[in-house]
């Protein structure tokens, strides 16, 4: 028995604990996010009130407040999709070079992608934001993880820069663009029915502008 008590104390070996991206994980990238949106927004079916909402309902003036806070969120929004949006017109196939938001963030698409999120998450429920945000943060953690590894075991150098593809990187992102817009009518409106419609509506276009990058059932585009 005391040999057995014993192990209770044996230091945790973290470097078991598998800290990034698996093969899958990071080849759909795209479709675990989408997972981690929708399993946040599912939250609506037993919380009614948005995380906003929830906190501003009780105050003095909650419309004003609301549209406050609905303001930071959409600068959030904004920032993450234009640095989500600059990392892919700077990308290239084999590695990105010193360019663009490169120049100042190692992993940018991966950081926006987490300032966006926080930003989406303002129109979740409580419970749906703390899954919104804390799922993508672990999500992006991995990815990270496993391109530093990989950029470690690379011995070429990488290529140089080349002129950025904005017309693909704005339809790689076309769906953080229309909530940005969606974001915009609803400060105006405060309308849930019409943030609904537009969210759905700016979805759909999204799939719809990236059906090549679908249908090959990579959730990501190889060359991003």
């Amino acid at each position: 028995m005391l040999p057995q008590m014993a192990s209770y104390n044996t230091p945790l070996d973290w470097s078991r604990i598998p800290m990034k991206a698996t093969d899958f994980e990071y080849r759909h990238q795209t479709l675990i996010h989408q997972f981690i949106v929708a399993a946040a927004f599912l939250i609506y079916l037993v919380q009614r009130d948005d995380i906003v909402w929830r906190f501003v309902k009780d105050s003095t003036q909650p419309r004003e407040l609301e549209r406050s806070l609905f303001a930071i969120a959409t600068l959030f929004i904004a920032a993450g999709a234009a640095i989500c949006i600059s990392a892919r017109a700077y990308h290239t196939a084999e590695g990105v070079a010193a360019v663009g938001p490169y120049r100042y963030l190692r992993h940018p698409r991966h950081i926006g992608d987490l300032v966006y999120a926080i930003g989406l998450g303002s129109l979740a429920p409580l419970w749906g934001f703390v899954i919104l945000v804390a799922g993508e943060g672990l999500r992006v953690f991995r990815v990270i993880r496993r391109e530093d590894d990989h950029s470690q075991s690379l011995s070429t150098p990488p290529p140089l820069a080349r002129d950025p593809a904005w017309g693909k990187a704005f339809r790689q992102e076309a769906i953080k663009c229309g909530i940005f817009l969606t974001m915009i009518v609803f400060l105006f409106t405060l309308n849930d029915r019409i943030a609904e419609i537009l969210l759905g509506t700016s979805f759909l276009i999204g799939l719809l502008a990236n059906a090549p990058v679908f249908s090959r059932s990579t959730g990501i585009d190889p060359s991003s």
